[in-house]
């Protein structure tokens, strides 16, 4: 990698934003008790475990991973997402 590589990766923008901000909260899991996201990855039957560390998005009962966020269109990195006309989330279903 070349150094201009590296100061281009250091600099990449890693931000997340949530354009429809209804009450959701950013949560660092603290410990080890066994919570699932709220949505499945395509083409699996399980719910995944969030694990110690991780950050994840909460609203009431709903514990969603970054990924599962970012696919169900919750969280984007589009940082001008503001000027774009408000829309309802896109809730795609879970697979089976």
């Amino acid at each position: 990698m070349s150094e201009a590589d590296s100061t281009a990766a250091q600099s990449a923008d890693r931000r997340l934003y949530v354009p429809h901000n209804d009450g959701w909260n950013a949560i660092v899991k603290p410990n080890a008790t066994k919570e699932y996201c709220y949505y499945r990855n395509p083409d699996e039957e399980h719910f995944h475990l969030l694990q110690i560390g991780e950050i994840y998005i909460e609203k009431g009962g709903e514990k969603v991973c970054m990924n599962c966020a970012i696919r169900q269109g919750i969280l984007t990195d589009n940082r001008m997402h503001w000027q774009q006309p408000k829309r309802s989330r896109l809730t795609l279903p879970d697979a089976f």
